[in-house]
């Protein structure tokens, strides 16, 4: 993005589950709940969500939101490129998104939103941006977001997330582990006793997505991931799992709609 963050607002009268899939990008992503009935899905983990908190998502961390209700949905979401805090000389306040292992401390309880601020910052950030057309290339605006930013990174208390071990989420979790090796619906059947009917059906249900899916885009993260470190792009997709160059490039075409060497470079 060209002004390295976006913060926007979103209203749904009545959600459904359809329109929110698993999903995950390269940029950090803060979301202030507002209003719904929902919980907050972010790798293995689930969240119980109540109005004033706080999700925090790093990246290439798969996420999604799960409306347990069709109860109207507000939420503020703030999206942060990696770029912003060399650009803003605020590289420090960048280590909560990068020191925490993938996975863990996501949410942030209502009641600290408010005492440290966050709130508040949040409401700052949308009142001055009526003003403004453009409202990233405001340095007040810009400043909130540093600020946001800074109130995030010293917040050292996250909340657990539910405590329901359930059979997908000990799929998903071993799908994170292993998803560089074979897979197939034979193998996670015999492994966690479950029917493959029943382990496709709750798990599309769980992350709107197959297995097959699930794996492919857990394995094209890693692309992306090896390749920024300085693999080639065919050692990086064997590495992440695909047996051939050629099923990475029908997957990669598939997902992003180009070439890897396109996107990739």
């Amino acid at each position: 993005m060209e002004s390295c963050y976006i913060l926007n607002e979103a209203f749904h009268q009545a959600p459904t589950n359809a329109h929110f899939q698993l999903h995950n990008h390269n940029d950090y992503e803060i979301l202030l709940f507002l209003e719904g009935d929902a919980r907050y899905l972010v790798e293995d983990k689930t969240y119980a969500l109540e109005p004033g908190d706080l999700i925090v998502i790093r990246r290439h961390e798969f996420h999604r939101i799960y409306h347990n209700s069709p109860a109207p949905y507000r939420r503020v979401v703030l999206m942060v490129s990696p770029d912003f805090f060399k650009k803003n000389a605020c590289a420090g306040y960048e280590a909560q998104f990068l020191d925490a292992p993938a996975g863990t401390g996501h949410k942030i309880a209502a009641g600290l939103v408010h005492s440290s601020g966050l709130y508040d910052a949040f409401l700052r950030y949308k009142k001055y941006s009526d003003n403004y057309r453009l409202p990233q290339d405001a340095p007040v605006l810009r400043s909130i977001v540093i600020e946001i930013l800074y109130l995030t990174n010293q917040v050292n208390q996250f909340s657990a997330p539910d405590l329901a071990k359930t059979p997908i989420r000990s799929v998903i979790l071993y799908l994170n582990s292993h998803y560089a090796s074979p897979i197939t619906l034979d193998a996670l059947q015999e492994k966690f006793f479950l029917s493959k009917y029943y382990l496709c059906r709750e798990f599309r249900k769980a992350t709107g997505m197959t297995v097959h899916t699930y794996i492919c885009r857990k394995r094209l993260t890693r692309v992306r991931e090896l390749h920024a470190l300085g693999k080639s792009i065919s050692s990086a997709a064997l590495e992440a799992g695909f047996h051939d160059y050629s099923s990475f490039y029908r997957a990669f075409q598939k997902e992003y709609g180009c070439p890897p060497r396109q996107d990739l470079g």
